[in-house]
């Protein structure tokens, strides 16, 4: 069965794009990565010829695991083209503290360790929780549109660009995974400092409207 990106997207689009996945420890899945929509993101790019690593992290325990993140695909592939957070993961592990600071550390981390010094830009997408996903959902949410919209700004000059896709309480990981791989293409440098909403998309939702 096709995922929801071959679907839509054509075969070696993202070839030898580098894109590290930031997601949250997971206490049931032995201190690795909760895969839910971090997983997706990765099988969904990787699938169109993208290479993906995946971090996990835990500002309570260690904020360093960002950076050493950084500096080993740096090293295996030279480069960073692309930054995922799974801040929908953060906050379901950690509220909207865990949520908010984790984008900005994998943000900080990304940028001042592999974007900035390669002098070619680069991307960065924020998956905010859906509305319904618990009490400062909603603030998470408009916390990292906040973010990207101000880094978008701040950074334009280094064609460093930020986008929030907000889920929905349907959106299935197929789908964001489908519209992250559409970022990582040629066609996502259009898009920067705005909210992709896919609150009551269906199953096939395409690209929606910037916000």
């Amino acid at each position: 069965m096709p995922t929801v990106a071959s679907e839509l997207l054509s075969q070696d689009l993202l070839d030898e794009v580098a894109i590290l996945v930031v997601a949250a420890s997971s206490p049931d899945a032995g201190g690795k990565p909760d895969e839910s929509f971090a997983r997706a993101v990765g099988d969904a790019c990787e699938q169109l010829g993208a290479r993906v690593a995946s971090c996990e992290y835990d500002g309570a325990v260690e904020e360093a695991a960002v950076d050493r993140a950084v500096a080993s695909a740096t090293a295996e592939w030279d480069a960073v083209d692309m930054l995922v957070v799974d801040g929908a993961a953060l906050f379901a592990t950690g509220g909207l503290g865990a949520c908010l600071e984790g984008a900005w550390e994998a943000t900080r981390a990304v940028v001042n360790d592999a974007f900035l010094p390669a002098e070619r830009g680069g991307r960065i997408v924020y998956l905010a929780p859906a509305s319904g996903a618990g009490e400062q959902a909603d603030a998470a949410r408009a916390g990292l549109e906040n973010l990207a919209r101000t880094l978008s700004v701040e950074w334009a000059r280094h064609e460093i660009v930020v986008v929030t896709i907000a889920l929905g309480e349907d959106t299935a990981p197929g789908e964001a995974g489908a519209l992250v791989a559409y970022l990582a293409s040629p066609a996502g440098a259009y898009f920067s400092g705005c909210l992709l909403d896919l609150t009551g998309a269906g199953a096939h939702p395409g690209i929606p409207a910037a916000g």
